[in-house]
């Protein structure tokens, strides 16, 4: 029986929860972005696409081509919460699910006709379950492979269903443009063009050997799917190896309370994402970029995993002390945890009664920040600062 896979794109996905929340934003032109003018478009709702606004486009811009859009600076524990709804739904449909973001995703359905029926009745069952359910709209393709899925639930939006037979995936790759085949973007698609391959069909006629010469190993897997070969299987939840926050600033400074100020708010917010995640990081790193665009990184590992918020800052601010001796204007700060752990309730002796205080004082603020938002408790330090 050949492999029937899914991918499932939920349609504007920030914007849908958004609109959700506040439904007259319905039928407006939306971007979620922080707003500032060096950030960049999260998402943008058909209405603002319709002016050429994009996601991954540079605010400035973007507000340029539409300046009477609506501009959201992005609410993430909604969004965490719409797309962990989505996947206990798709979790009924199939045992085998990759996450490919927090609103998209693969399903091997190849043995679950029995339970469901065919591809495309399944999927509008998907579809209509998750309009029902969340209020948020779905594009779906079907095909033999991940990467035709992929293109099919693009060219279904939005709100369609793209089923390609087998046997029919060259015929529909064929006359789209190389940018649409996954793995080629901004920089490599010119690569292609300068040597005349314009359409996916174009790269799948190439002789084996003329691809391989001039493209290499990666040249020849985006070959096998151009041809609609592609066996990589569907994977289960991964477990995550790092977590990250980092700031571009409006403007590039040396103020040094700023930028203390500015990491002890990434740490605190990584440090939420870790306890709701049940991690712990065992390696910390500190990221700078200079006005320059010079990046530099210091790391470091700890004696014991931690999640707590003290622990995780005051290593950060020695590394950040290593990095900011430079009297260069700085104009980003990045924070990452590595080597995560699952959190183990067990406590070595000597860390047994402040750990437990720190993390009955944790719990407490992260049941009101999952209620109420992130913001609703903060450090004082934090709050004295931005007053």
């Amino acid at each position: 029986m050949p492999r029937c896979i899914f991918h499932l794109d939920l349609d504007t996905f920030f914007v849908a929860v958004e609109r959700r929340l506040d439904p007259t934003l319905q039928g407006k032109p939306v971007i979620v972005s922080p707003g500032t003018a060096r950030s960049v478009v999260a998402t943008a709702s058909y209405e603002a696409r319709k002016f050429g606004v994009h996601s991954a486009m540079p605010f400035s811009q973007a507000r340029r081509l539409c300046p009477q859009a609506v501009v959201l600076p992005g609410n993430f524990p909604a969004y965490h919460k719409a797309s962990c709804a989505f996947f206990h739904i798709l979790e009924a449909f199939s045992p085998d699910i990759e996450p490919a973001s927090l609103d998209e995703a693969y399903i091997d359905y190849t043995n679950c006709r029995e339970l469901f029926g065919p591809p495309l009745s399944a999927a509008g069952l998907i579809q209509q379950q998750v309009k029902n359910e969340l209020g948020l709209d779905l594009s779906i393709g079907i095909s033999t492979s991940k990467a035709v899925s992929k293109i099919a639930s693009d060219l279904a939006k939005p709100v369609g269903i793209l089923y390609v037979r087998p046997g029919y995936e060259t015929k529909l790759l064929a006359p789209l443009p190389i940018r649409k085949l996954m793995g080629i973007g901004p920089k490599s698609e010119p690569q292609y063009r300068a040597h005349g391959i314009h359409t996916i069909g174009g790269l799948a006629q190439l002789p084996r050997s003329l691809v391989a010469r001039v493209f290499g190993e990666t040249g020849r897997t985006l070959q096998n799917m151009a041809r609609g070969e592609d066996h990589s299987p569907v994977q289960g939840r991964q477990p995550a190896k790092s977590l990250s926050h980092e700031e571009t600033f409006a403007h590039d400074t040396t103020d040094r309370e700023f930028l203390r100020h500015a990491l002890h708010r990434l740490v605190c917010e990584l440090g939420y994402r870790l306890r709701r995640n049940n991690l712990r990081a065992q390696k910390l790193c500190v990221k700078v970029r200079y006005a320059d665009f010079s990046l530099h990184t210091r790391s470091q590992s700890l004696p014991r995993p931690t999640n707590l918020d003290g622990r995780l800052f005051e290593t950060a601010v020695d590394l950040w002390e290593r990095l900011a001796v430079r009297r260069v204007h700085i104009r980003l700060l990045g924070f990452v945890a590595q080597d995560l752990v699952k959190h183990e309730q067990q406590l070595s002796l000597p860390d047994t009664q402040g750990r437990e205080q720190q993390d009955n004082l944790l719990t407490a603020a992260d049941k009101l920040r999952s209620r109420y938002g992130y913001s609703v408790v903060q450090w004082a330090s934090l709050l004295r600062r931005e007053a």
